[in-house]
């Protein structure tokens, strides 16, 4: 297939100009500075671009969406949130998967990092036909439990049958919520199974305290759920000196990390990848959050995600670029997209988030006036926009976009 372009980001080099993308097998073969006129599919008024890839998002909480508002006490928050997550029936659920993940395509997502609670949803959000890593979330905060635990992931690991565009992950939920023991266990279950692993960390200062100092706050929380370990004892260290003490930081995919300023240098040392999530964040009203420039500044890669709709008012990815944009005025446009392409995909493991000779075909496309004379890289900024004007996975223009119709 051949497409025909007016701009193209490759988030790997220079935009390219008045070019050709040609397609073969879901492939990318060939960037074409030139225009053979037979091409397949006419995207002459369109910058594309690799998709957006999503990666740290629950959608099986999309049917929550405006049940929940921001609270003081993030123990306060959970507290709202199990009863009302508990409360939710089957069909619910999987409507609401359903249309948060037609939001985030219309938004151009085409790859997506999410966190399954519920193994039998896995076939329900991985025929969603996003290339996509489904991240099993693992909560045990007593060390008894943890083997019991992670032999039921490892029946899960061996049975689900992977297709060529989902694979596994494995997610501790957070320190506060996973024994030490588990951490080690999923860390080598990861291992063992060639796992992704992601966590939350450092996402609330109650954390920091929990951890370091010992403070109560959580511990209320855990015992209301009887889910308190009555032997554990605080580690007297910051969420990633913990997590370092325990060895899993070398594959650790780090989600939120609003009070990591102290640690960067383990951070860099491990490479830890982080997933800032800029709608959750302002949702919350928080004033201190991943300390991204620093990060950057540090060649540390930094991915986008949407987290969920009970902590975000929407899954559209281009809200969340803009939202980036306001919250980090020392980050360019052009780093935010590469922290919403190239970096989500190096943090998942995924082929896709460049466009390059060899990578995944995952593209998306905006149409733009032929008399645009600005950075290209602004474009997807523009408030007006709501959804992209071309989607592609693997190659394949999905029916939603009435411009991906091949000629006739």
């Amino acid at each position: 297939m051949k497409i025909k372009f007016r701009a193209l980001l490759t988030m790997c080099g220079d935009p390219v100009e008045n070019g050709e993308l040609i397609i073969d097998g879901g492939n990318i073969v060939e960037i074409s500075t030139t225009q053979s006129g037979n091409d397949d599919v006419d995207l002459s008024d369109c910058l594309l671009m690799p998709g957006f890839v999503n990666a740290h998002c629950h959608l099986s909480l999309t049917a929550l969406e405006k049940k929940l508002s921001p609270s003081d006490s993030f123990a306060d928050w959970i507290r709202a949130l199990i009863p009302l997550n508990s409360a939710l029936d089957n069909e619910s659920r999987i409507r609401g998967i359903r249309a948060g993940a037609e939001v985030m395509k219309r938004s151009g997502v085409t790859a997506l990092g999410d966190y399954v609670a519920e193994p039998e949803l896995l076939p329900v959000i991985g025929e969603l036909g996003f290339r996509s890593v489904l991240f099993l979330e693992t909560i045990g905060f007593q060390s008894q439990k943890a083997l019991a635990l992670c032999k039921n992931l490892e029946e899960v690991l061996q049975r689900e049958c992977v297709s060529p565009l989902y694979q596994l992950g494995l997610a501790p939920h957070a320190p506060y919520s996973v024994s030490p023991d588990l951490f080690r266990r999923l860390a080598q279950l990861a291992e063992q199974y060639h796992c992704p692993l992601s966590c939350h960390v450092a996402e609330i200062k109650e954390e920091s305290r929990f951890l370091v100092i010992g403070d109560n706050s959580l511990e209320e929380l855990l015992k209301e759920r009887s889910a308190w370990d009555p032997e554990w004892q605080p580690p007297y260290k910051t969420p990633m000196q913990y997590l370092s003490s325990l060895e899993i930081l070398d594959r650790l995919i780090a989600v939120h990390c609003n009070f990591v300023s102290d640690d960067l240098d383990i951070m860099e040392e491990k490479k830890v990848s982080t997933v800032f999530c800029p709608k959750s964040t302002a949702w919350f009203g928080r004033t201190q959050f991943m300390p991204v420039r620093a990060l950057l500044d540090r060649g540390m890669n930094v991915a986008l995600g949407t987290d969920s709709l009970a902590s975000n008012d929407s899954l559209n990815f281009l809200d969340e670029l803009r939202t980036a944009d306001k919250l980090l005025p020392d980050v360019s446009r052009q780093e935010i997209l590469t922290m919403a392409t190239s970096g989500g995909a190096e943090a998942l493991g995924l082929q896709c988030g460049t466009l390059a000779s060899g990578q995944k075909a995952d593209l998306i496309g905006f149409r733009v006036s032929p008399s645009y004379s600005g950075l290209w890289w602004d474009v997807p900024f523009e408030p007006h926009r709501c959804e992209v004007d071309f989607y592609s996975v693997d190659g394949e223009p999905d029916a939603l976009f009435p411009l991906s119709r091949p000629k006739a």
